[in-house]
């Protein structure tokens, strides 16, 4: 049997050595797991605000589908199957109804009379709190 004679200068790693190098694995440990937290939190908050832009852009193709309302309040019907959480037009405006503003046509400012241009303002909520609003004209 062949044994493994140690030599005096054989040494393994000492009590101070090994604590550092525990410490410098904990360390990065530690800031790598806060940094995926931190993508995690970000993927999470962009996920949210593209599944509120894309139901208030689909809120707005329904509209510009919708036959053109020429008498106030300018009711316009909301889309179905809007995900838990989410809320269309809670933006301070009646949660009832989408924010429709007259536009004269040949100046671009809001006029009192409908003359065929609506501004339609929609705003979606994601479960955050934040909110994301999309303007359209309609005709």
């Amino acid at each position: 049997m062949n044994r493994y004679v140690f030599k005096s200068n054989d040494r393994g790693f000492t009590l101070p050595e090994a604590l550092i190098s525990w410490f410098i694995f904990s360390a990065v440990t530690v800031i790598f797991a806060a940094a995926l937290g931190t993508n995690f939190k970000v993927l999470l908050v962009a996920d949210q605000r593209t599944t509120a832009e894309t139901l208030a852009r689909a809120q707005l193709e329904a509209i510009n589908n919708a036959p053109y309302d020429f008498t106030p309040p300018y009711e316009y019907d909301k889309i179905t199957g809007i995900p838990y959480g989410y809320v269309i037009n809670s933006n301070g405006a009646d949660a009832n109804h989408i924010s429709v503003t007259l536009i004269n046509p040949e100046t671009g400012a809001v006029s009192a009379t409908d003359l065929g241009v609506q501004k339609v303002t929609c705003s979606v909520t994601c479960p955050g709190g934040q909110f994301i609003t999309v303007e359209a004209y309609k005709r």
